[in-house]
Formats: C-alpha cells, sequence, structure tokens
C-alpha cells in the first residue's frame, strides 16, 4: 500500500544551496507550480484511497523549492482535511529552510500542531551550516533559521523538529555536530546527501552509517532508530520505490524526488486516481532488496 507521499508545492526558493540535488537536475524555469485546485485533487484521491485499503498515508508538503513561499496554498489544503478526513487518514508535514517565518505562519501551525507538523532545515552550527546553506548573495543562512527556531519555541514551548543533511564536512566535525544538535534540539532526521557536485562533499552509504552509530551515543530521537519501514535509505530507512512512495511534481508522479524529469520513471498524470498510479508502478518497477537504493542501483 501507498502510505508515503510527497507533494512538491513550490520549486522556489531564497537560498541557493550549494548541494541541492533540484538545482543541479531539475531546469526550475520548466517547472509549473501546482495550483489549488489540483493540489486539493491529490488530496482527495488520496483520502479516497486511504479508505478503501483501510489505512493511513503521510504526506509531505515540501518539494523542489521552498514550502512556506506557498503558505496560502498549505493553509487552503489543511483547512479541507479538517472538514473531509474526519478519520484522520491523512497526517501532513512541511519542512522549511526558515527564512520567512512571520506572526500568521506560526500562529498557523501552532494551531494545527496536531494535522500539520513543521520543521526546520539545519546542518549544524554556524560555519558548518553556512558552508552549503546560503542565499543568492552567497551569505549563510545560520543567524536567520536560528531566528525562526526561538520564535517557534516561544510559541510552542518546545523546539522544533530538524532535517540535517550529512556531507564530508559533517563527519570531520562529527562530535561538534551532533553536541550542538543535543544541546538545542530533540528531535532530529539525518539525511545522507546525495546527488552532489562537489566531490570534496561526498559520502559513502557507510560513511553515513557510521555517523549513525556515533549519533547514537546522544540524547536525540532519530528517525533513523524507530522501526525500520520502506520509506528512504537517505533517512536510514528502507527504499520504498515500487513500494510505498510516491512523489508529486510539475504535474506528473514519480517513485520519488530523485526521478523528477524523467520520463521514463513517470508513474501517471498528478490528478489520477491513486489505485491507477499504485497498479502502473507495481507493473513497471521491481522494488530492490532491503537495504539497497533503488535509485543508485540503476
Amino acid at each position: 500500500m501507498i502510505d508515503r507521499v510527497c507533494i512538491s508545492l513550490s520549486s522556489k526558493c531564497q537560498l541557493r544551496c550549494t548541494y541541492c540535488h533540484f538545482d543541479t537536475h531539475i531546469d526550475k524555469k520548466s517547472v509549473l507550480e501546482i495550483g489549488e485546485t489540483n493540489a486539493k485533487k491529490i488530496i482527495s484521491n488520496l483520502l479516497d484511497y486511504a479508505k478503501a485499503h483501510h489505512g493511513h498515508i503521510k504526506i509531505g508538503l515540501v518539494g523542489s523549492g521552498e514550502p512556506l513561499l506557498r503558505f496560502n496554498l498549505i493553509k487552503a489544503i489543511i483547512e479541507m482535511v479538517k472538514v473531509v478526513d474526519k478519520e484522520r487518514l491523512l497526517s501532513f508535514y512541511t519542512i522549511s529552510n526558515g527564512m520567512h517565518f512571520n506572526e500568521d505562519i506560526r500562529q498557523f501551525f501552532y494551531e494545527n500542531r496536531n494535522t500539520i507538523k513543521l520543521c526546520f532545515s539545519i546542518d549544524g552550527y554556524e560555519s558548518i551550516h553556512d558552508l552549503c546553506r546560503v542565499n543568492a548573495a552567497g551569505k549563510g543562512s545560520f543567524a536567520t533559521i536560528m531566528q525562526s527556531v526561538e520564535l517557534y519555541k516561544k510559541m510552542f514551548g518546545e523546539a522544533p523538529s530538524v532535517n540535517a543533511t550529512v556531507h564530508r564536512e559533517t563527519l570531520r566535525h562529527a562530535e561538534s555536530v551532533l553536541n550542538f544538535f543535543e544541546e538545542n534540539f530533540k528531535n532530529v532526521t539525518f539525511s545522507r546527501l546525495v546527488d552532489v557536485e562537489s566531490p570534496h562533499l561526498f559520502i559513502s552509504k557507510k560513511d553515513f552509517q557510521e555517523f549513525l552509530q556515533l549519533a547514537q551515543a546522544h540524547k536525540l530521537e532519530m528517525r533513523q532508530f524507530k522501526a525500520k519501514k520502506y520509506d528512504c535509505t537517505m533517512y536510514g530507512q528502507l527504499c520504498g520505490v515500487g513500494r510505498t512512495n510516491i512523489y508529486f511534481d510539475n504535474g506528473k508522479v514519480y517513485p520519488c524526488g530523485r526521478f523528477v524529469g524523467n520520463s521514463k520513471y513517470e508513474l501517471g498524470n498528478a490528478t489520477d486516481p491513486i489505485d491507477e498510479i499504485e497498479r502502473y508502478m507495481v507493473s513497471h518497477i521491481t522494488p530492490c532488496a532491503d537495504g539497497q537504493c533503488y535509485y543508485d542501483n540503476l
């Protein structure tokens, strides 16, 4: 059953992260941003599918840009879901760079914290974070994201969950990075840097696993050490391609975000019924063995 879904809301972003997969692999000028009508149709299709299969679907309102630039669309989706999903079969999250986090946004996410979870992207302390997460002028974003973290803590009474990209410099300063997260946050998802154009940032799966073993000694709640599920090896989980995962972007559906723009791996149009998408997926994609990544094995 499909139970992990990502919907790309925007290809626009205030940052120019040097390791961004989407900046280096997709022509963002050709990407058509999803409108409210199609977004709601996708949500409706997912809810119909969840009801038919008696299951729960976790949906990321994320993608190739900064989702909070489409804040009004996020609001429209969540307001719709609160009306139509009485059984709470759908749950949501989004991951922000924290560059735009005003009072309206904070209030909305606080009031809807049981429906949608807001996470931030932070790679570590200032020099590690600002190494790659920079704006168009090349200026680091650490100071701004930490201001947003403080605003979040003031509103929610706790630190936000964060996503951190792990690369070669992270490994060189692993204990310092892990101490930073342990001192400032509770829930961290570490992601292995993939498809990088800079060899000096590359890390192997083995490198990543060794980093995760170091992280176990720290008082952090990590996605990697919860029960193994079909999701993504980038997070230390099992590959869900051909099994449980689909990704919506630019009017199409793909088995994961790394396939966006590859017509060979289009599973259908974004507004197609989910059962049709799933039938096409299982008839055209043979899942890889546990522990392997389908994309890496191409």
